[in-house]
């Protein structure tokens, strides 16, 4: 059985799952349209991812490489095809990132690929562990 992440702690207690209010009796989930939004906005990878790259202003946040000096590669969505990407800073270790608690703007950050793949390299956690 696969749990479901919980990312206020206010899920599946039939209140509000953004704020912990009272629902109305016309309302299952979210106590009104702003909660919903912003519940998405934090937790959803499609809107946070989204909101990371137009926060980053669609640039590498390491390097600087902007999304118009990486050749587009195939079919896919902008940033399949362009090279950047999503890191998650604290990692999700395998989780589903579909809806994560991991997936606020805290902890996202867009790189190229190069700089990706460089984040998760034993070199780049190396010189992490010396800095602490």
């Amino acid at each position: 059985m696969k749990l479901k992440v919980v990312c206020t702690g206010y899920e599946n207690q039939g209140i509000c799952v953004m704020c912990g209010g009272e629902l109305p009796k016309s309302r299952r989930v979210y106590c009104s349209d702003k909660c919903a939004e912003f519940y998405k906005h934090l937790f959803f990878w499609q809107t946070a991812s989204h909101d990371a790259f137009k926060r980053a202003g669609e640039r590498c946040q390491r390097c600087g490489r902007g999304c118009m000096d990486v050749p587009l590669l195939g079919e896919g969505s902008w940033a399949e095809r362009s090279g950047m990407e999503v890191h998650h800073i604290i990692p999700l270790n395998g989780e589903d990132r579909t809806w994560h608690r991991l997936n606020m703007p805290y902890n996202l950050r867009v790189l190229c690929h190069k700089c990706h793949v460089y984040e998760h390299s034993k070199e780049y956690k190396q010189k992490v562990m010396e800095l602490i």
